[in-house]
């Protein structure tokens, strides 16, 4: 069970969480949850022993805001984690069902990420306000090693795709 959890992606870990400590019949998985990080269930590391690089999100009005972030996160999870304030970045919280976490990169950082955006972010992306060659979907790249000090630009505007 706490392998399928350390799966899920942040925002879904917080609602499992919050509901287990609400519930006295699973208050113990919630305990195993919470200490979840603290063992190895697997064999990649555990999130207190990854690797931090430096991200830098570049907001609405031109304030840039540096970041802290795991490698293995992706820039959706690196903003929410370290509470950076723009709003309705990322409703869907992941699941590739908006694309209010629409970022720009500067066209040598995005040459190279080392995946091509999906069919499905594709579709995503012709959604979005600001589309530009550069743009992507926070929540469909992975950080790795390689991006440390990497300067991301947020749209002036959201348009989420689920409201369309």
């Amino acid at each position: 069970m706490l392998r399928i959890i350390s799966k899920l992606r942040v925002p879904a870990q917080r609602s499992l969480m919050m509901l287990c400590e609400k519930s006295n019949v699973i208050r113990s998985l919630a305990s195993d949850v919470r200490y979840h990080d603290r063992r190895s269930f697997c064999h990649s590391l555990p999130s207190f022993q990854k690797k931090m690089i430096s991200v830098t999100f570049v907001n609405r009005e031109g304030n840039s805001m540096l970041v802290k972030a795991k490698v293995g996160d992706t820039f959706l999870d690196a903003a929410i984690n370290n509470d950076v304030d723009l709003e309705g970045f990322g409703a869907c919280e992941g699941t590739l069902s908006c694309s209010t976490c629409h970022i720009i990169f500067k066209k040598e950082d995005f040459d190279k990420l080392p995946e091509k955006p999906s069919d499905e972010e594709m579709d995503m992306l012709d959604l979005a306000y600001g589309l530009c060659d550069t743009s992507r979907l926070g929540c469909q790249i992975t950080l790795t090693e390689s991006m440390d000090g990497i300067v991301v630009t947020v749209p002036a505007q959201v348009a989420d795709a689920r409201d369309r």
